[in-house]
């Protein structure tokens, strides 16, 4: 069941990515929100599957993390 949740979170975080990108001109405060709203998401998805709020907030938080590590990585290595 967990592996579902990673699947699904890596189709939210990607649609981050796309909106992020389709939305350069937007503000910081706009973005926060955006990620927030992505966020929250993320947890529902997890919630439905796991039926847990603990597993579910971890499971989104780990997924965020990762999320964010591997963009910082991506923009570094063929960015700059």
């Amino acid at each position: 069941m967990k592996l579902t949740v990673y699947c699904y979170h890596l189709i939210l975080w990607s649609g981050y990515s796309v909106v992020g990108w389709l939305s350069k001109k937007d503000s910081m405060i706009a973005k926060a929100i955006l990620l927030l709203v992505f966020f929250y998401l993320a947890y529902l998805v997890a919630f439905t599957l796991l039926k847990t709020r603990k597993g579910a907030m971890f499971i989104s938080i780990v997924s965020l993390i990762f999320f964010m590590l591997g963009q910082q990585l991506f923009n570094f290595v063929f960015v700059y």
